[in-house]
């Protein structure tokens, strides 16, 4: 599919959606993880997981709550951070030579999205490269339970998957209702075991999930409160949950996820997305440290077609910006962001993590095409999103 094909897709506005999955929220809900996989049919689950995840303990507490409802289950946890498509395609190897019928996903963001490549490619074959784009899965998918466990990425309610294609060193956006996971189960105490790094840099990209959405041009009075709310809730609680991991702050932080993932589910997303997914496919770095790094950047950039909803941030941030003019509000909008950035103890430049400029016109590129860039508040011509990566430099 073309871009301008695409941008015809997401960015009709004659008619708009709303479109969540099942969500239950609350202390303990990952012990409903076993109930869940046998309402929707389950008998031969496939988990997928990563080694953080075992090491922690939550795949055991896990199959503790599927042995409990009598199901059978195999595990896969070969995931990284980024997740690859041969990883996919080991999955799905996998999830249909034990003839799985319900899938699984704990973890964060990369478990989660490669449990939905491994979704997509048992009921529609093929390669997932073949599904990069908007609306290219045409079956529906197997049924699929989610557990959460970083408060960060939301793809446990969202539409999206994200997968590096390994040749290419280059992130596959997939965007496509079909992909959507069937229920939900958000639960605070998983947080409980997460390093205060990952909970900076998954914090930063609910965050940029919310902020984002809430100034999408596809942004619409369904949408707008959960993005708002998210903001609210990260100004109040991430700084917290980084320092001292209280149940008060991770709880926050859990809803703060929640609703950011409903929020850009549905209004998609921005240019700090479209410019950290060629970060992330050709550096491995998190993708929420991406985010953070590129934020100010395209803040900056994006502010004046979008002053007064930038204001609104600033003030959901905790700022009083009653005796600001609108456009005073939404500049201070960027010294709020490099204030928690610092807070966080996260790199505020990418020559940090030793990233050059040698690749920008590549990465420019890649960024240009990418999905979330139709829905920036603005568009960007080439040599303004190379200059935006050398700032962020």
């Amino acid at each position: 599919m073309t871009q301008s094909a695409q941008q015809s897709e997401i960015c009709d506005d004659s008619l708009l959606k709303f479109e969540v999955p099942e969500i239950i929220h609350g202390h303990g809900a990952l012990s409903k993880i076993g109930q869940c996989a046998k309402r929707l049919g389950g008998e031969c689950v496939l988990v997928v997981t990563d080694p953080g995840i075992i090491e922690v303990g939550w795949l055991d507490e896990t199959l503790k709550y599927l042995e409990k409802e009598d199901l059978k289950y195999v595990v896969y946890d070969n995931v990284v951070t980024n997740p690859r498509d041969f990883q996919v395609e080991e999955g799905v190897g996998l999830y249909l030579a034990k003839k799985c019928d319900v899938i699984v996903a704990v973890g964060g963001g990369s478990p989660i999205d490669t449990a939905k490549g491994i979704a997509i490619l048992a009921s529609n074959h093929g390669c997932i490269s073949d599904y990069e784009g908007c609306n290219q899965v045409v079956h529906p998918i197997p049924p699929m339970v989610c557990a959460p466990t970083t408060a960060g990425t939301g793809a446990d309610v969202t539409q999206f998957a994200v997968i590096t294609n390994s040749q290419r060193k280059m992130k596959m956006t997939i965007l496509s209702r079909a992909i959507m996971p069937d229920i939900s189960l958000v639960d605070p105490l998983v947080l409980q075991t997460k390093s205060p790094e990952l909970i900076a840099a998954t914090g930063m990209d609910t965050f940029t999930h919310a902020l984002e959405a809430y100034v999408s041009s596809l942004s619409w009075p369904l949408t707008d409160p959960h993005a708002i709310h998210s903001i609210e809730l990260v100004a109040k609680h991430l700084v917290n949950a980084f320092r001292y991991r209280t149940i008060e702050s991770l709880e926050g932080m859990s809803i703060a996820s929640l609703e950011a993932g409903i929020a850009f589910s549905n209004a998609i997303l921005g240019a700090v997305h479209a410019l950290a997914h060629p970060v992330g496919g050709l550096y491995d770095i998190h993708h929420g440290i991406a985010n953070s790094i590129l934020l100010p950047a395209v803040v900056r950039e994006n502010l004046e077609h979008s002053i007064e909803k930038y204001a609104q941030v600033t003030a959901a941030m905790g700022v009083d910006t009653s005796k600001m003019t609108s456009r005073q509000a939404a500049y201070r909008l960027l010294e709020e962001i490099e204030n928690l950035t610092a807070d966080l103890g996260l790199p505020a430049k990418f020559s940090s993590l030793g990233i050059g400029p040698d690749d920008i016109p590549l990465m420019a590129g890649l960024a240009q095409q990418d999905i979330c860039m139709l829905t920036n508040p603005c568009r960007y011509e080439l040599e303004e999103i190379e200059q935006l990566y050398r700032e962020a430099l």
